[in-house]
């Protein structure tokens, strides 16, 4: 009954935001401050806003959160009472972040949504992984909102305000506006899950499929792009933080899609695809340009449609298969039952695929077109930072048709060259690939779980249309050409059994083992040392004097035997040793 009331209440939440964003559509911006207070001449309170921005995000955050929570009521059978609950609250912290006028209110929204984060990650508390992954999502990202925290401090002292629509930056000085703005670069790189602490969102895959698509497309991770694209005019007034931010997206970029070039789960090549996509719109973001900004939240918009279609894809193969390992998926293409028995999926994943790949006629294409002329634009201006971007997005777009053509290919169909293929993915025993599945009951999911699959299908299409076809021919021409350069190798490589993976791609750049050396070894032996200080020099002295109270009264207890005799004899050597001891003295 409880889980019923909840996965009504779901479903309606998320509904309900669809319903306000549809409302609010064309409505004249407008803010709303309540519960304020004046400590001086400064104004501390909470206040909402409604504008083209918010509605963007109201819609994207609503249809995500809506499909997700429809599709969870097929897939989740495990605690779906407080699932669907913290579902709810954790859309809620997302729409408190998307409407918030005052810092301190989007300071609120943004730490629920870590707080639900951890829960929803570690919803299997049962599997080690589930709970690892959930506290370092927990632990890193709290690290990245401590410097976000002070600079919403700064930030808001330096002007005066915490209204973020009263944030004027000719207010504030030089210095202010760079601390500031990169201490809240610093909330961003963490919830955004961008270099160096973006190792916890591929971690967070053990949860469930659902919330995947919930923090990976629309909510958590987007937060950090609608946070700069909200105070654009203040970031843009920072060039070092504007620099800053190039650099890091950059990195990130290529690093996230070389990792995923080399993994063997659907749901990991998904996850830093993720964290390569979010660099991208955070490039164009630190381009500095209002192209840059609308080419940043179009990617934005087509991303949580086909990356939100491709987790609730890998959340059927889990569901209908039991892994998203490539090493079994492959074992079903054999005669292609795979395909035949999810036909649906199959066909709508492959057009998600295909969107991320920027495959001509699809939503990502004209996205990550808008982000490569926003950067061409920029560099003709001779700007270095704008040359960074433009190669950078360039690169990355080929490297994301390999791994989309790669995983495409591996999953769906058999390679022509079998024999060379056994232990591909399975190094230890080649072998196993040779068991026969037992597909005799595979089928596609039920209804409710495919409905958000074939809407966010449409949208993986239809948005890329919605801006207009503003489309630079000779960009997208080199767009075209990118993918291909990215497909074909992924091709060639399937077709000749061959799955080549670079050790240092495999272990992801070691960036993990590294952090364990530098981070969690040191804080172990600090705390081993805090424990044997506390234990064995302050303990030490609390231990002995209660060991010298407890010798003091054994020693006074066999002084009283009860025997007169010994007590005359006592008082009688106590009297003589007073008498010569003052004789002693006397002389």
């Amino acid at each position: 009954m409880i889980a019923t009331a909840w996965r009504v209440a779901g479903v309606g939440f998320s509904l309900l935001v669809v319903l306000a964003a549809c409302l609010l559509y064309g409505v004249s911006p407008d803010q709303v401050a309540f519960l304020n207070s004046s400590v001086g001449d400064l104004t501390i309170g909470f206040a909402v806003r409604t504008d083209d921005l918010t509605v963007l995000m109201l819609a994207v955050v609503g249809v995500i959160a809506t499909c997700v929570q429809v599709y969870s009521l097929g897939y989740l059978q495990q605690r779906p009472a407080s699932y669907h609950a913290l579902v709810t609250l954790f859309t809620a912290a997302m729409v408190t972040v998307v409407i918030s006028d005052s810092l301190f209110l989007l300071l609120i929204g943004w730490e629920v949504m870590g707080a639900c984060s951890y829960l929803l990650i570690g919803h299997y508390w049962e599997r080690r992984d589930a709970r690892s992954g959930a506290v370092k999502a927990f632990l890193m990202t709290r690290l990245g909102d401590v410097g976000f925290l002070f600079g919403i401090f700064v930030i808001g002292l330096g002007a005066g305000t915490f209204r973020i629509s009263e944030l004027d930056p000719a207010a504030m000085s030089p210095g202010v506006l760079t601390t500031g703005t990169l201490l809240l670069l610093v909330g961003v790189v963490g919830k955004s899950a961008q270099v160096p602490l973006q190792t916890w969102l591929p971690d967070a895959m053990p949860g469930p499929s659902p919330v995947s698509a919930l923090i990976h497309a629309a909510t958590m991770v987007a937060a950090g792009v609608f946070l700069i694209a909200r105070l654009y005019d203040v970031f843009v007034a920072s060039e070092t933080t504007m620099t800053v931010l190039a650099v890091v997206a950059c990195v990130t970029m290529l690093f996230a899609a070389l990792c995923a070039m080399a993994a063997v789960e659907v749901k990991r090549v998904l996850a830093w695809s993720t964290v390569s996509q979010l660099a991208i719109m955070f490039s164009a973001l630190s381009l500095g340009t209002a192209d840059g900004r609308h080419a940043a939240l179009f990617h934005l918009v087509t991303h949580a449609a086909f990356k939100g279609l491709l987790f609730l894809c890998a959340g059927v193969l889990l569901h209908q298969v039991g892994s998203a390992a490539f090493v079994v998926l492959r074992r079903y293409t054999r005669r292609g039952r795979l395909r035949k028995a999810l036909r649906v999926t199959f066909v709508t994943m492959t057009i998600g695929l295909a969107s991320l790949a920027g495959v001509p006629g699809f939503a990502g294409f004209f996205s990550k077109d808008a982000v490569i002329e926003a950067a061409w634009h920029h560099a003709r201006d001779s700007s270095v930072v704008g040359w960074i971007v433009l190669v950078s997005v360039c690169l990355t777009a080929a490297f994301t048709a390999f791994y989309c053509m790669r995983m495409w290919l591996w999953v769906f169909f058999r390679t022509p060259a079998l024999a060379g293929a056994l232990g591909a993915f399975e190094d230890e025993n080649a072998t196993a690939d040779l068991d026969e599945p037992d597909t005799s009951k595979l089928r596609d999911a039920p209804w409710v779980m495919l409905a958000p699959l074939v809407l966010l299908a449409v949208a993986s299409i239809v948005l890329g249309y919605v801006d207009g076809v503003h489309l630079n021919w000779g960009i997208g021409a080199v767009s075209t050409v990118l993918v291909l350069l990215g497909a074909l190798p992924a091709y060639s490589l399937w077709s000749r059994g061959a799955d080549p993976r670079p050790v240092v791609l495999e272990r992801e750049f070691g960036v993990d083992p590294a952090y364990h050396g530098m981070f969690v070894v040191p804080v172990r032996w600090l705390a081993k040392l805090t424990v044997a200080g506390d234990r064995d020099v302050i303990g030490a002295y609390v231990r002995a004097a209660g060991r010298a109270g407890t010798l003091a009264s054994q020693g006074f207890r066999r002084l009283q035997t009860g025997n007169v005799q010994t007590y005359l004899t006592a008082a009688v050597v106590g009297v003589v040793a007073l008498a010569v001891l003052a004789g002693v003295i006397s002389s």
